[in-house]
């Protein structure tokens, strides 16, 4: 029996294109369902919290000081996934907070012995905190009158 090399080689092109084809179907549907992450796990928009960052990195601070790392996780863990800070988002946050006398930061050796920056809330950022909570009790009540649970006005 005569041994034939291309017909070797086009099975295993055939099978190794077929192989790279399933891949890429994969690929495309796992790129398809983190493009649509947001409507599958419920996420909320960036552009809709922004101005309320301030008000959930001071709400996490009131009772103890903590570290980025940590208050992203506690954002995570409270919202139950549904918001997570961008690490940018949040040291911007700090900066600007710090800035405006909201917070104080401070440097300090964890557990682990790793030297972090800790982050406290001051007498005014609880004032600041204090504000952005009557402000969103409003906001709150004004979006109200234009939410319905069908999502039509009524008004037809």
């Amino acid at each position: 029996m005569k041994y034939d090399s291309s017909s070797t080689t086009d099975v295993a092109t055939t099978i190794a294109n077929a192989h790279c084809d399933e891949q890429a179907t994969h690929l495309s549907e796992v790129h398809t369902l983190l493009k649509r992450k947001d409507e599958i796990m419920g996420e909320i928009s960036s552009d809709v919290i922004r101005g309320y960052n301030d008000t959930i990195i001071l709400y996490l601070l009131l009772d103890s000081p903590s570290y980025g790392y940590e208050i992203s996780k506690k954002v995570r863990d409270i919202s139950e996934g549904k918001y997570l800070i961008k690490e940018t988002t949040l040291y911007s946050a700090f900066t600007r907070m710090e800035k405006n006398g909201y917070i104080e930061s401070y440097s300090q050796n964890s557990e682990s012995g790793k030297k972090r920056t800790y982050y406290r809330i001051t007498d005014s950022g609880r004032s600041y905190y204090r504000e952005k909570c009557e402000e969103w009790n409003l906001t709150k009540e004004v979006i109200e009158h234009f939410i319905t649970e069908g999502g039509e006005n009524g008004n037809s």
